[in-house]
């Protein structure tokens, strides 16, 4: 029935995915063609509206006569829009389904642009005729200023200088207002005006006489070069004239004419625009469409999806959740407290495995009573051999840190040997029954302050104890080096307060333990064979050690330089000479241990100075006789070279 139901919801999923396929490929189609078609042409006809436009506007421009930096800023910008107008109609074209569309344009266009390169012709030659005849006007006006007034005080001309001079400044002042003047008609008036204003002009300065003053010899001396450059420049003057005034006519014409071809061309864009918008839109719509079809679709086949899971879902909930649930709630309750209360009845799959479940169940109580047996008795011997080992070496055996096979290594440790005094007499005394006790309460009360500090307990021998720090834990060398000395202070104190528990169980001598303690590097590790190893420590150090317990005074501590150097800060120690040790060339030097400095109740002694110039540390609880003895020789050499340098002063007033 589930295969039937799935088979079903499957079947239906993929025929609703086949034909949301189809119809997005079709939504894909359109798409494209929008992206390769559509929107191009409407990109493009935008563009070449706004080319248009702009070109459009360079026309006026040129009408009001521009400058030349002006006309050369216009030229660049009419060979820009002629360059890109002429792109965009060849990629329409290349765009436009129908042929005669694109041509319309491309011929409006190239129209266009045709138009502005004759408008651009006429006005670059109107710009030149314009500056002829500014050059012209120029030289009319230095003509005309270097012609004296007659009515100066200076002057005294006769009657016909006067009349030349008059006629100068009149013609020379016409021919400049019909060089600026713009109208054809006033023009030609003008023109006929400077004719016989010329010639009379003429005519008076052939009929006059050289003055006698040079200011009337000046008069017409003007009047004659006014006359010669008219006649020289008038035919050149005139034609420039009027090719100034048929060029304004052009320029209009042009600019008319401009103006109406680019209102062709932005005619023609914008029917094709908004022909363009409406095949967009068509596609559109062909778009939302197919996407409503796919969208139905996808809704169809979610609710068909649906619909089948929740028909599977209640199938499932009867025929397999609700026996899972019930299987689950029997195995919670075997796991709490072995209750067997699994029970299926239906014969299927689910049924085969809650009997197969309840046989395993069977077995698992079998084989945990058989377990709980075992780990008892591994339990008992795991404490028991727990005795023969150190905490430490334990942990690290049985969390799998450790390996249990022949190996060492090579470490910087602490090691610590301490032994009874006079143990044999004391042996001597008691029977063999209170002697055991003895021993065994003595080992384990510094056993107990060992394990306190965190050391690592290698073995007993006899009274004696060897104990080391740094492995198979370390916290550093000088934290070991502290916390073994701190451990035999403490193991002496327990010792004192012993005594008297010891006195009142029959031992007259209270015993009295020496101790010994060295730094040094040691190879540590399991040695032995395969079937039987030791967890030690061998090295010179470890005899080291030996020595210095060996040499300690009962109830004293003894420690290496070694050692020493590491706890000086927080231990008062005093030195006690050097000691030869069998193994090693040089003697030792050897500290006996009093106290920490906490305890004494007193800092550690030691002199500090410092200046610009000066710097003295002195460590006195740290140093030697000998480096006392080498510290004085240092400071009263220091003092004689003063005193030479101080010249005259006294050395007793350094001794203060």
């Amino acid at each position: 029935m589930l295969f039937a139901i799935l088979t079903g919801i499957a079947s239906l999923v993929l025929l609703g995915l086949v034909l949301i396929s189809f119809r997005l490929f079709d939504v894909q189609q359109d798409l494209g063609k929008l992206r390769d078609s559509a929107l191009p042409r409407l990109v493009k006809l935008a563009q070449l509206s706004q080319e248009a436009s702009a070109s459009s506007s360079i026309a006026p421009a040129l009408s009001t006569k521009p400058t030349r930096f002006e006309f050369e800023t216009l030229l660049s910008r009419i060979k820009d829009k002629e360059t890109s107008q002429k792109a965009l109609i060849e990629e329409l074209a290349e765009l436009f389904q129908n042929p005669d569309a694109a041509e319309v344009l491309r011929e409006n266009g190239n129209l266009l642009i045709a138009n502005l390169q004759t408008l651009t012709d006429v006005v670059r030659e109107q710009i030149a005729v314009g500056k002829r005849l500014e050059d012209y006007g120029l030289a009319f006006r230095r003509l005309i200023m270097r012609s004296p007034r007659v009515d100066e005080p200076a002057a005294r001309p006769t009657s016909n200088e006067a009349t030349v001079a008059e006629l100068a400044r009149t013609n020379g002042f016409r021919i400049l207002n019909a060089l600026l003047d713009p109208n054809q008609a006033r023009f030609s008036r003008n023109k006929s005006e400077i004719e016989t204003g010329m010639r009379q002009l003429a005519s008076h300065v052939t009929a006059g006489t050289e003055a006698s003053s040079v200011q009337s010899g000046s008069l017409l001396s003007t009047a004659r070069e006014l006359l010669r450059f008219w006649l020289s420049k008038k035919d050149t003057i005139y034609a420039d004239k009027a090719t100034e005034l048929s060029n304004e006519f052009k320029i209009k014409a042009l600019a008319e004419e401009n103006s109406l071809i680019a209102n062709r061309l932005l005619s023609t864009v914008s029917t094709e625009f908004w022909r363009a918008s409406s095949n967009l839109e068509s596609q559109i719509r062909l778009v939302n469409e197919t996407t409503q079809f796919a969208l139905i679709s996808i809704i169809v086949v979610v609710i068909a999806f649906g619909a089948g899971n929740f028909l599977v879902w209640v199938i499932l909930k009867g025929r397999v959740f609700t026996r899972l649930d019930r299987m689950r709630d029997a195995l919670r309750a075997y796991a709490e407290n072995r209750d067997r209360m699994l029970d299926d009845p239906i014969p299927d799959e689910i049924g085969e495995i809650s009997g197969s479940l309840m046989n395993y169940m069977a077995v698992i109580d079998e084989r945990e009573a058989q377990l709980a047996d075992k780990s008892s008795a591994l339990e008992q011997l795991s404490n028991q051999l727990a005795k023969y080992l150190s905490p430490q070496v334990y942990a690290s055996i049985f969390s799998g840190k450790q390996e249990v096979k022949v190996t060492s290594t090579r470490k910087k440790l602490t090691i610590f040997f301490s032994d009874i005094a006079g143990f044999t007499e004391t042996a001597d005394r008691l029977e063999s029954e209170d002697l055991t006790q003895l021993l065994n309460h003595y080992l384990t009360e510094m056993s107990q302050i060992a394990l306190d500090h965190g050391a690592t307990i290698d073995k007993y021998v006899g009274d004696a104890i060897l104990i080391f720090f740094g492995d198979p834990e370390t916290k550093g060398v000088k934290e070991d080096a502290l916390a073994c000395v701190e451990m035999a202070l403490a193991m002496r104190q327990r010792m004192y307060d012993l005594e008297d528990a010891w006195r009142k169980s029959g031992i007259e001598k209270p015993l009295r333990v020496r101790m010994g303690i060295h730094t040094g590097y040691c190879t540590v590790g399991n040695f032995g064979s395969e079937d039987r190893m030791d967890y030690t420590i061998v090295g010179g150090a470890v005899n080291v050690a030996s020595r210095l317990e060996a040499s300690a005074t009962p109830g004293d501590i003894l420690v290496s330089y070694e050692t020493f150097a590491h706890v000086n800060d927080r231990v008062y120690c005093e030195e006690r000479g050097e000691i030869e040790v069998k193994g090693i060339a040089y003697p030792l030097a050897t500290y006996q241990v009093i106290d920490t400095y906490d305890k004494l109740g007193r800092e550690r002694r030691r002199f500090r100075e410092q200046h610009a110039h000066v710097r003295l540390d002195l460590d006195l609880d740290a140093m030697t006789m000998e480096d006392r003895s080498q510290a004085a020789r240092i400071l009263l050499r220091a003092l004689d070279l003063l005193d030479e340098v101080g010249k005259g002063q006294h050395r007793t007033r350094w001794g203060k």
